[in-house]
Parts: structure tokens; C-alpha cells; sequence
């Protein structure tokens, strides 16, 4: 406990907050190198599988953990490289980072398919189940003879 002379000499000494998303040196992103990919789980009230990424930044040479966002295949695999940002989920700590998708080798769009419970939602059957493969020419036709008419 300081007593009143202290005080009055040197004031209270501001504490630092830490710095959550450090590996960035101040910047808004930063590019990074997939070192190692897994699996996690979130904590208590939540049960599922989290997917993570450990990235080396860069610039900074610092090892992180980041989160890929979406559902679906990330594609990524060792030696990718990566844009990070900050932001984390909410239930798994320890992962303090977020990939950005659509940059560099996280190019793979996000999977929003529905498979299952499709007929409460009013969906049709997706081509993928159906087993066939989109063709773009063949809609195209049928876009020019629906216009004909």
C-alpha cells in the first residue's frame, strides 16, 4: 500500500491491457503459412467440432491459432498461404484469430447447401445428390427458349 507522500510524487502507474491480437503488429491483416490443421471443442453449455489452423505470421514470425470461417471444406493444406485478421468464436478459447476466405489459397467458397430437411425449408433436390453435374450451356439454352416464347 503507497502512502500519501508516494502517491503524491508518482501517482498510480496506468496498467497495460494486453494486446489480444499481437501477432499482427498493429495492422488490420497480416499473411501467414498454414503450419498444422485439427480439430477442437468448444467450451461447456456447447458440444460440437471446432476446426482450427496454425499459422506463422509472416512478418511478426509469431505461431497463432486461427479459425477458418464457414461451413464446408476449407481446402487448405500445409504450407497454404493465408490472410489472418482478428476475431475468434465466442466458445473456444485459446483462438483468438480468423482466416479471411476468398484470399490467396483459402479460395474455396462456402458450402451452403442444404442436404437434409429440405422439404420444410421448400427446396429442390441440389444437382450434387441428383448425381449430376452442372452444365452451364445446357441452362443457357433453356433461359433462350423460355425468352422465345
Amino acid at each position: 500500500m503507497p502512502t500519501c507522500r508516494q502517491l503524491a510524487l508518482y501517482g498510480r502507474g496506468k496498467r497495460r491491457r494486453r494486446c489480444v491480437v499481437a501477432a499482427l503488429s498493429g495492422a488490420p491483416q497480416r499473411k501467414g503459412v498454414v503450419i498444422s490443421m485439427g480439430f477442437t471443442t468448444p467450451r461447456k453449455p456447447n458440444s460440437a467440432k471446432r476446426k482450427f489452423v496454425r499459422v506463422r505470421v509472416i512478418a511478426s514470425k509469431k505461431l497463432v491459432t486461427a479459425h477458418p470461417p464457414g461451413s464446408g471444406a476449407t481446402g487448405l493444406i500445409q504450407y497454404s498461404i493465408v490472410m489472418l485478421e482478428g476475431g475468434n468464436p465466442p466458445d473456444v478459447p485459446g483462438i483468438n484469430y480468423t482466416l479471411v476466405r476468398g484470399v490467396y489459397d483459402f479460395f474455396i467458397p462456402e458450402d451452403f447447401k442444404r442436404r437434409r430437411r429440405r422439404s420444410k425449408f421448400g427446396l429442390k433436390t441440389p444437382l450434387s445428390l441428383k448425381g449430376k453435374e452442372y452444365d452451364p450451356e445446357e441452362k443457357a439454352i433453356i433461359v433462350s427458349i423460355k425468352e422465345l416464347r
